[in-house]
């Protein structure tokens, strides 16, 4: 008999601080920042936006760490991998991880290292939509080093944030999770992040998919990127042999789930946006928690739409209010 494993996800990503600002669409272009995307910057880069725009909040952030944040209120035993600094930024972050029930253990940067604890602007145009300006730091020197081992194998999932892909000693260090999970049975789940983080590591992603990745998380862009379609539904001839299960976010158009030969769309409730920070990382917090709960694919990604559903009422990307009794109905 196999013993139940100890937690329900565990993931590793990009440990950093949302600085979320309001900001007109003119302000994009007259600062020549790609709208509704993730765009790397430096760290004097992201200081200088800082000293034009007025902050509306400063919150915990990171892709796979707000997923593990909402899984967490959801009610799982969760973890969480990720490279912060020494410096107030850092300990905000751990903190609020801690607080949140989250296993979180990765050491500091070493002291030697002058790089901080990384930063994400979050620019927010009066259509809601999100435009990221992020500034790495301590984040970029996650090695195999970081690596839990123990913790990984006593998760059912691992979670993989693509963003993190930015960086070779990270890159390395995803390898071994990904070694140490198949290992251990315990199953690889793979967001893709961004359409442009796409572009630039198609070739792993693509093989990742193929060999390893038991369930895929994208939007429309990326997985046009992904397989350089013009429509979603021609990416199906490229699912349908290799990845077991892809879902695609659409906005408010619910979602694609790719499950084999077929395709089917979810539908999704309308609300009233306030800023679209966190959705997909909501929406796979939603699934997966589905997942855990042995709901059926359709049902999952039900769960997946309302949870994301919930965060876009918010500025940030981490839902405030509890998620203990909240269930799909």
């Amino acid at each position: 008999m196999i013993d139940k494993k100890k937690y329900s996800v565990v993931a590793i990503g990009n440990a950093m601080l949302d600085v979320l600002c309001e900001v007109p669409e003119q302000f994009l272009s007259q600062e020549g920042i790609s709208k509704g995307v993730m765009n790397l910057v430096s760290r004097e880069r992201s200081n200088n936006i800082l000293k034009l725009v007025k902050p509306i909040k400063e919150t915990a952030g990171g892709s796979a760490a707000n997923t593990i944040s909402t899984l967490a209120k959801l009610g799982l035993k969760t973890g969480y991998i990720g490279k912060i600094a020494d410096d107030p930024k850092g300990k905000v972050f751990k903190k609020d991880l801690i607080d949140t029930s989250i296993f979180y253990n990765t050491e500091f940067l070493d002291k030697r290292n002058t790089e901080a604890t990384g930063k994400c602007i979050v620019l927010i145009t009066p259509d809601k939509e999100r435009t990221m300006n992020t500034y790495l730091g301590a984040t970029e020197y996650l090695t195999h080093y970081d690596i839990d081992e123990e913790l990984i194998a006593q998760s059912e999932w691992l979670y993989l944030e693509g963003y993190r892909f930015d960086g070779q000693k990270s890159k390395e260090a995803f390898y071994k999770a990904i070694e140490i999970a198949k290992k251990n049975k315990t199953k690889i789940a793979l967001t893709l992040s961004d359409s442009f983080c796409v572009d630039r590591h198609r070739s792993d992603f693509i093989n990742l998919l193929n060999t390893s990745v038991d369930m895929v998380f994208c939007n429309e862009e990326e997985l046009k990127s992904l397989f350089q379609v013009e429509d979603i539904q021609n990416a199906q001839k490229f699912i349908s042999g290799t990845i077991s299960c892809l879902v695609c976010t659409c906005a408010e158009n619910g979602a694609y789930l790719f499950h084999g030969p077929s395709i089917r769309k979810i539908s999704t409730n309308k609300v009233i946006v306030i800023d679209t920070t966190g959705a997909g990382d909501n929406f796979a917090a939603g699934f997966l928690y589905g997942l855990s709960k042995n709901y059926t694919l359709e049902k999952c990604a039900a769960f997946g739409n309302l949870i994301a559903g919930e965060v876009l009422k918010v500025y940030g990307p981490r839902i405030e209010k509890s998620l203990k009794n909240f269930l799909v109905r």
